[in-house]
């Protein structure tokens, strides 16, 4: 069990011995830490396409991939990108583990991805329904 989860436990403990034998908080308290063990964090992925290969240079095409059982990969439309450029994302909390490669001049005709690839992550707790 990770630390954090090792302090909420004892909390937990502690509260509960606090309770006097309420078997309602008892069950409420059981719950939480249900939850608590049940939750773990994920990498969610966010490929962001720019013109340019500069973080401030404009999104120009976008995919999002959520680390959910049965979840198809999301293709945004223009209208409903949440981020204009790669650096509104990393505000936002994504963190950059993969900037475009630039080796060697090429033709966007040649290829089979539009613009300057970035991929960014965020870890997060996603909670089991």
């Amino acid at each position: 069990m990770p630390p954090l989860q090792h302090a909420l436990e004892a909390w937990l403990v502690g509260a509960e011995a606090k309770l006097n034998g309420d078997n309602k908080l008892s069950t409420d308290f059981q719950q939480l830490r249900d939850l608590i063990q049940a939750a773990t964090p994920r990498q969610r992925l966010l490929y962001l396409h720019t013109k340019a290969p500069s973080i401030y240079a404009p999104v120009i095409g976008m995919a999002q991939h959520e680390p959910v059982a049965g979840q198809k990969d999301t293709l945004r439309t223009r209208p409903d990108w949440p981020y204009a450029t790669v650096h509104e994302a990393i505000v936002a909390g994504w963190q950059v583990i993969q900037f475009p490669h630039l080796l060697a001049p090429f033709d966007d005709r040649e290829l089979d991805y539009v613009g300057f690839e970035f991929i960014l992550q965020k870890m997060e707790v996603m909670v089991n329904d």
